[in-house]
């Protein structure tokens, strides 16, 4: 008797090799990845990566309506043309979404950016694309990008990289230790998601700025029976309690290990490359995404926007954004 799965609308599934080996050693086995399509078959293929909780659904259309993670940046007559386009994202490998990944409870191997990399290209192969009109990488999708341009860079025309570097910065690297611990302490206590509830809100107090925080919630506390209340504590509770809805403790652990482990030799980037860096990001500074433009042997453009969203600023500067996605492809 064959097991079957119920794919949500608009999810196509690509099979990895049997045994899919990991830069970290351990491998996938029977591994898939799924991913979405929108835009003309016959068209330049674009790859969009976005951050960790982001995947394939980039941007609604007409197959699948529901709102997208670039839907202001993707789509008809949009900075990415899906009228002169075909657009290709996939969910991670040990995210949340619909590709290989653990179950609560369960034990995952190590997986890198260079693996999700080395997986978008086995997916790039089974879909018979000879080359890629560009990347589109923001955040950990910046990472991943990296990797996808250096392993087959005959294959890639352009590669932009927004809120990413070369490696992690110590920084943040110690943010999500710490956010880790939180998770594992709660695994071995028993209660793995309200530990992941508190992970989550601490790597939200990393993605914004003071400034930004401070103008939407400036009104002063409240104390009462309960104890000490500001209003910026309701805003961590509302965003914590969605992403509990959807990840569990083992595909967060994964993926924030991935972000930490990523590196790469600049200089084995030799495609045309952008780079986007918003001033004011805590996770990933300005003076990195410097330092990887010092060493890139095909560096178009690096720019600097000052955005009081600081890492978030891939998803909440449309405007400023879009242009850059524009000169990109222009």
């Amino acid at each position: 008797m064959s097991a079957a799965i119920t794919l949500p609308v608009g999810v196509e599934l690509c099979h990895l090799p049997a045994r899919f080996p990991l830069v970290h050693g351990g491998e996938l086995v029977g591994g898939c990845l799924a991913y979405e399509r929108q835009g003309p078959a016959d068209a330049p293929t674009v790859v969009v990566l976005g951050g960790i909780s982001a995947g394939r659904h980039v941007s609604a259309h007409a197959r699948v309506p529901q709102r997208g993670f670039w839907d202001g940046l993707v789509g008809d007559g949009l900075s990415i043309d899906t009228r002169r386009h075909q657009v290709l994202a996939f969910d991670w490998l040990g995210g949340a979404g619909s590709s290989t990944a653990p179950a609560d409870g369960e034990a995952f191997p190590f997986v890198d950016a260079a693996d999700q990399a080395r997986a978008l290209w086995h997916l790039v192969d089974s879909l018979r694309l000879d080359r890629l009109q560009a990347i589109v990488g923001s955040s950990y999708g910046g990472m991943v990008a990296q990797h996808v341009a250096a392993q087959q860079p005959a294959r890639v025309r352009r590669l932009a990289c927004i809120g990413a570097a070369h490696r992690s910065h110590p920084q943040a690297s110690a943010w999500r230790k710490v956010q880790r611990d939180v998770v594992e302490l709660g695994l071995r206590a028993g209660d793995g998601r309200a530990a992941l509830a508190l992970a989550r809100a601490l790597a939200l107090t990393t993605y914004r700025t003071p400034g930004e925080l401070r103008e939407r919630f400036e009104a002063p506390p409240r104390v009462d029976a309960a104890g000490l209340h500001y209003p910026v504590h309701d805003w961590l509770a509302a965003r914590s309690a969605d992403f509990v809805q959807h990840w569990n403790a083992e595909q967060f652990l994964c993926l924030n290990r991935s972000i930490d482990a990523h590196r790469i030799e600049p200089r084995s980037i030799i495609v045309p490359t952008w780079l986007l860096a918003f001033v004011g990001d805590q996770l990933v500074p300005p003076s990195e995404v410097r330092e990887l433009a010092l060493q890139l042997p095909e560096l178009r453009a690096h720019r600097e926007l000052r955005s009081r969203f600081g890492h978030d600023g891939f998803l909440k500067e449309p405007v400023a954004v879009g242009a850059f996605l524009r000169e990109v492809l222009s």
